[in-house]
């Protein structure tokens, strides 16, 4: 039997909800579970039901209620709504309508519009989750686009020498990341890792109680943090939208990858502090080692330092980070990972760091990895890829052992020739101290003298041009009413500040670089004694004149041109103190031995014979890139080349005339180790060539220049090379020079294996060696060149045995006899411009002036002479029969004097590739007015 209401539905057998209809009697209105059996009420239940309805019903309408013989109630009357909706105090049976208590509503109100505001709540929640779901990122790009990596440069051993990078992180591979990595990680950031699906629900259930009762508490998985650390999107956005983001981007990023790959991205985002990002960069910086060779100890360090980088930096802060390292220690043996034996032992150990920087100034060779760079910069902008961010690998050309010793050469010799300069310039009257360089660098530490104390004296205008470069000098032109003299003079009266600017001015510079001469493979580049305060690469971006080391393009210019090495200048003695060093040859000085002591007469007469534009040609042809203006002075090296350029130019003199381009690449790989460029020998043009280079010279030809700059090393101008630095076994030829007032000194060294070169100078011309001495490139860059080698065959002793191979068929040509007339044509004039240990005199000086190291051609008009010296060289006036004396090689004491009528002479051309060693004959043009105005520009090409 159903009761109804007047306005009730037929959902149910009592009441709709709002309406106050009693339950039937002796029905049980508590809420049953399921499997449970109504039946009669107790008779307590019903007696205490029979009260509450007597006390809340009407008087008229009291009921006596009873509970015996209850009948079940049947299936269909078993619906019931909510008991809190049933009125229990009103009478079954009745009709009359009654009005709920107040305080019933405080307690259904509230639940109801809790009800509504959480299934809003929930309502809305789901909608944005839905669309925010839609425009997180996709998973995928985790593995299409990887974080900035940083492009590592190596050595030819594989030793890491430098980074390029915007971050400093290295991919690691999983199987390259050591377990202990992985258990600490795990041990310390989430334990539960591989038994959740990227969200751990129980631990963010506790961390939302913690933080409701106001402890804050972290409940981010490795795979969340992972999302917050690799989408930048998802740690922009604010807390809670950041944390609901975390969730569905992790639950993704389970779905798409294995814990191992998600494991390795972690511990490749990370960041780690002190510059480094992964853990590849924090174990190369903290370390020197890598990822799979960290052990617990230092793996601990790492680890801990993932939630403050700053915080627990070892460097900043080494207390917390051992306090935060043996935390993690304790919680590696909290989870089974260390025993207790193990994790007292390891407490113990003190932080060992081994810091590595990535700054190119702590780099074993900054120069050389910024010239690296330049190069790979242009490849990376043609081949579409990004030095600083696709994780390029570069393997160079460049020993580590090699640029070790040139760097201790550049720093130790560079250091003992700045005392020189130091004392020189401490006097009023400079003198030579010794021709040794020990005394220097004694009274440099001993005697108590200031170091270019008469430079700004002597040099006032020096002063006021590096004054007015100052930036405080332009602040206080900027600031001040007065003008430019006044701000001078109050300047040039702060002490401390004209000190300053005298150190920096004063301060030697120098420069070393070493290439094979086959592969023109680069082994060593020292740009600077310094990169972090001079940054100025003295190797390849410096230029400047190269002095008598040009010498050796003239003369093969020369033999290319018909002439032969003991062709002779006829001509007077050799004015002392050279006369006991002059040509065994009966008519003056030989090409040869012009060259060995840097005869600039003669230099200047073969130019003018052959042409200026001839030399610069050659030059060219060998490897100077720079501009070179074809005149007579180009002889002596007025047109400023970079020594590089030198060094590769010297190169093909080594390799039989073959040339190849100086390189500093072998290959490039990407950031997986899979090569993408292969770095072959070059030829000039760019093109690839055979391994040992193109041909720029006949083979005769250039192991004859080779031959006779033998003779410089041997007896001449790079004697001390010998003698001074114990390299009397090996095979070596090489070349001085020095220019205009001392400005520059050079050395080039050549040997089988190796062309070795070196610059010293100051930045301003202006400021240079006070001493002839001390001046030449035979007492300041061949100090360079000596240290290194030395080092070097220390370290190589069978280079010793290596010696320059001749073409088959070669014949060196014999020493004439001495003895024979001379002839005034060349009587009383200069002929050595690069004499090792002369001192000089006023004739020299004066001499030196008018032809040595004199730069304006227009001087050489001004020399006194009673015939010209270059006709007694140029070959292209066959009827003049005195003007080359030809002595046979194995001629006899009646054929000395006899002057050999030779027929027209010939120009010898560079041969083609087929066939080397073939010469094309054919006369040469006469010397105009056009070869002296002549100028051949720079290359446009590359070069690299």
């Amino acid at each position: 039997m159903h009761f109804y209401h007047k306005g009730m539905t037929r959902r149910g057998p009592f009441t709709a909800f709002g309406a106050r209809e009693a339950p039937p009697q002796g029905y049980d209105t508590r809420p049953h579970h399921r499997g449970m059996t109504q039946g009669p009420r107790s008779a307590g239940a019903g007696k205490a039901f029979g009260r509450r309805a007597s006390r809340r019903a009407s008087p008229g309408s009291r009921q006596t209620e009873t509970n015996r013989g209850a009948s079940r109630i049947t299936n269909h009357a078993s619906r019931i709504t909510h008991p809190l909706l049933i009125n229990p105090g009103r009478p079954i049976g009745t009709g009359a309508s009654h009005t709920e208590p107040w305080y019933h509503w405080l307690l259904a109100v509230p639940l109801s519009v809790s009800a509504a505001l959480v299934g809003a709540l929930a309502l809305w929640a789901a909608g944005y989750l839905f669309f925010s779901s839609a425009r997180l990122p996709d998973p995928q790009t985790m593995s299409t686009s990887p974080p900035p990596l940083a492009t590592v440069l190596y050595t030819r051993g594989g030793t890491e020498i430098a980074r390029y990078y915007r971050e400093n992180r290295t991919w690691t591979p999983y199987r390259r990341i050591g377990k202990p990595v992985r258990k600490a990680l795990l041990a310390t950031e989430d334990h539960r890792f591989y038994r959740h699906g990227g969200v751990d629900w129980r631990r963010l259930a506790g961390a939302a109680w913690q933080t409701l009762r106001g402890h804050r508490q972290g409940a981010s998985t490795i795979t969340m943090q992972l999302v917050r650390n690799r989408y930048d999107a998802v740690a922009a956005a604010p807390p809670y939208e950041r944390k609901a983001k975390e969730i569905l981007m992790a639950l993704k990023l389970e779905e798409a990858f294995s814990k191992k790959r998600i494991l390795e991205a972690y511990l490749n985002t990370v960041p780690f502090g002190h510059g480094a990002h992964g853990i590849g960069a924090a174990a190369k910086t903290y370390f020197d080692t890598t990822a799979a060779a960290l052990g617990p100890a230092r793996a601990a360090l790492l680890v801990g330092m993932i939630k403050g980088p700053t915080r627990y930096s070892p460097t900043l802060h080494p207390e917390r980070a051992t306090a935060r390292r043996n935390l993690v220690l304790r919680q590696m043996h909290k989870r089974g990972f260390l025993s207790s034996a193990r994790l007292r032992r390891l407490r113990a150990e003190p932080l060992l760091l081994n810091l590595a920087s990535s700054s190119l100034d702590d780099s074993p060779a900054p120069f050389f990895a910024e010239a690296v760079r330049r190069r790979v910069e242009r490849w990376a902008a043609d081949n579409g890829y990004d030095v600083y961010t696709d994780g390029l690998q570069i393997h160079t050309t460049l020993d580590l052992d090699m640029q070790r010793a040139a760097q201790a050469a550049v720093r130790t010799q560079a250091r003992k020739l700045q005392a020189v300069a130091a004392y020189e310039w401490s006097r009023r009257a400079p003198h030579l101290l010794s021709e040794h360089i020990a005394p220097y660098v004694r009274r440099a530490k001993s005697e108590p003298f200031e170091p270019f104390a008469r430079l700004w004296d002597e040099r006032p205008a020096l002063a006021r041009a590096h004054l007015r470069r100052t930036a405080r000098y332009r602040r206080a032109l900027h600031r001040s009413s007065a003008d430019t003299g006044a701000v001078v003079r109050r300047l040039r009266s702060d002490t401390a500040f004209m000190d300053s600017l005298r150190r920096q001015v004063a301060r030697l510079r120098a420069g070393l670089v070493a290439m094979t001469p086959r592969t023109g493979a680069v082994r060593a580049w020292v740009g600077g004694r310094d990169f972090q305060n001079d940054q100025y690469d003295k190797v390849g971006l410096a230029r400047r004149q190269p002095g008598s080391t040009f010498k050796p393009f003239v003369w093969t210019a020369a033999l290319d041109h018909g002439f032969e090495p003991y062709d002779a200048l006829r001509g007077g003695e050799l004015p002392d103190p050279f006369a006991a060093r002059r040509s065994r040859a009966s008519g003056g000085l030989t090409l040869r031995n012009g060259l060995i002591y840097s005869s600039n007469r003669m230099a200047r007469a073969l130019t003018r014979a052959v042409g200026p534009g001839a030399v610069a040609r050659t030059a060219r042809r060998l490897g100077i890139e720079s501009e070179l203006r074809a005149v007579p002075s180009l002889a002596l090296g007025t047109s400023e080349v970079r020594l590089l350029e030198m060094a590769a130019a010297y190169a093909p003199l080594a390799n039989g005339g073959m040339r190849t381009e100086p390189r500093l690449l072998t290959r490039i790989e990407n950031a997986e180790g899979r090569p993408i460029e292969q770095f072959a020998p070059r030829r000039s043009g760019g093109a690839p060539a055979n391994p040992s280079g193109e041909r720029a010279l006949s083979r005769h030809t250039a192991y004859t220049v080779l031959d006779m700059m033998r003779g410089v090393v041997d007896r001449g101008t790079g004697a001390p090379l010998r003698s001074d630095w114990r390299m009397r076994g090996a095979d070596l030829a090489g070349k001085t020079g020095t220019t205009q007032n001392n400005a520059d000194g050079w050395f080039l060294a050549m040997h089988p294996r190796l062309v070795v070169g070196a610059w010293t100078g100051f930045d301003d011309r202006r400021v240079a060696f006070r001493t002839e001495h001390w001046g030449h490139g035979s007492s300041n860059a061949l100090r360079l060149v000596g240290s290194f080698l030395e080092q070097v065959f220390a370290a190589h002793p069978n280079w010793a045995e290596k010696s320059f191979e001749p073409p088959p068929g070669y014949r060196r040509p014999a020493s004439p006899p001495a003895g024979g007339p001379l002839d005034s044509a060349y009587a009383g004039y200069e002929t050595v411009g690069d004499a090792y240990g002369a001192d000089p005199t006023a004739t020299d000086h004066r001499l030196r002036d008018a032809v040595g190291q004199g730069l304006d051609s227009a001087r050489y008009d001004r020399v006194p002479q009673s015939a010209d010296p270059e006709a007694a060289l140029r070959r292209d006036l066959p009827a003049r029969a005195d003007s080359v004396q030809q002595t046979p090689p194995h001629g006899d004491a009646s054929a000395r004097n006899d002057t050999l009528r030779r027929p027209a002479p010939v120009r010898r051309q560079p041969p083609g590739e087929g066939d080397p060693d073939t010469s094309q004959h054919r006369a040469p043009a006469p010397v105009g007015a056009g070869d002296l105005e002549e100028r051949v520009g720079p290359r446009r090409d590359d070069g690299g």
